[in-house]
């Protein structure tokens, strides 16, 4: 059987496929008060083990061409075969080639160890490196300087500020747009190894 492209391994960490086995972890992982606004909004199942099951079961079979509106992958910690997080993308195709977004989510507890920022350049490292895409976004709000921040990290350039652009129910917010091409991310590749 060959092994599934989507099973990404760096120094630190494993980002992969949903397991039935990774429940109990993605429940602590999102885990928030009211005060965590952004971990919060990039949360899109109920505390539930049902809830859970429901949205991430369809991820672990999800094809990356297939990825139009999501496909998320869990971020484990090889050291202690936790799940921390995710990272996930959507696909566009235009013609032969694919773009996309980008995004990411941490457990509170385990930010600052630059997790995120391994992950998304593994993800990236498979985007262009294996799916081939041609570009690559992320979106962040500019009051979440964690996201911006790591965008940045990335090689990843801001390309807007829309504002006004996204509504949190209550009022309107701005949102920032970073991306990154193909040659920037082997180029910003080739000067770093």
């Amino acid at each position: 059987m060959l092994q599934d492209p989507l099973h990404l391994e760096t120094a630190r960490l494993v980002v992969r496929r949903y397991k039935e086995h990774d429940v109990p972890d993605i429940l602590a992982y999102s885990q928030c008060d009211e005060t965590d606004y952004f971990r919060k909004r990039n949360i899109d199942w109920e505390f539930t083990v049902e809830s859970v099951r429901t949205w991430w079961s369809p991820m672990a079979e999800m094809l990356p061409e297939e990825a139009i509106q999501w496909l998320s992958l869990v971020i484990e910690l090889k050291a202690e075969q936790r799940v921390i997080g995710n990272v996930g993308f959507n696909a566009k195709r235009t013609g032969e080639m694919f773009q996309g977004q980008i995004g990411w989510t941490l457990g509170k507890a385990d930010e600052g160890h630059g997790y995120a920022t391994e992950a998304a350049t593994a993800l990236l490292d498979y985007l262009f490196g294996t799916a081939g895409f041609h570009r690559v976004y992320a979106l962040t709000s500019p009051q979440n300087p964690k996201s911006w921040q790591l965008m940045e990290r990335l090689g990843m350039r801001r390309e807007a500020h829309f504002r006004k652009n996204c509504s949190n129910g209550s009022a309107w917010e701005d949102e920032y747009v970073y991306a990154i091409l193909a040659e920037e991310w082997t180029d910003r590749s080739r000067s770093i190894g």
